[in-house]
């Protein structure tokens, strides 16, 4: 006896600002990705120094209808200094990211603020497998096979360091 079993429709996949827009208005959706997009760039709005020790967290609408700007600090020392650069700060980031109306700048300290910088991805060079076979001969002379692997393990990363495309 077949069992008549029904299966489900796949979901269809939806950008995420649909379903946000219909919990959010136009204008608190607009805030919401200009901090996404100010912490994208927040290295190179303040840099690299006060960037691991603040972070963006908040676009406040204000009653002149311009924008308010809430930085988290980690020392009350990070805390002045953005004080005495908030014009270059805000500056910055319209050039960076083209954010207007932004006229005031608050901090808050709080304890593990900052956005640590991204490592950067390193680019591996390609190794000809004549140079990995003419290693491998080199070492064959060598008995321990712990050892030898280990030779063969450094020789190789001497030889994806040292060639270039």
């Amino acid at each position: 006896m077949a069992s008549h079993r029904k299966t489900r429709k796949s979901s269809e996949l939806k950008a995420l600002n649909l379903n946000f827009s219909k919990l959010f208005d136009a204008e608190h959706m607009q805030r919401l990705t200009s901090i996404a997009v100010l912490r994208r760039y927040w290295h190179e709005i303040v840099g690299k120094m006060m960037a691991e020790r603040s972070e963006p967290i908040a676009i406040e609408p204000q009653p002149d209808d311009s924008l308010g700007l809430i930085i988290a600090v980690d020392h009350s020392v990070i805390a002045q200094h953005i004080r005495l650069l908030h014009e270059d700060i805000r500056k910055a980031c319209f050039r960076q990211c083209k954010l207007q109306g932004l006229s005031k700048v608050w901090t808050r300290v709080q304890a593990g603020a900052g956005i640590k910088e991204e490592k950067k991805t390193i680019k591996i060079n390609k190794v000809q497998c004549t140079d990995l076979r003419a290693l491998a001969q080199s070492l064959q002379d060598v008995e321990d096979k712990a050892l030898r692997k280990q030779m063969f393990q450094a020789g190789t990363a001497q030889l994806i360091f040292y060639t270039h495309d």
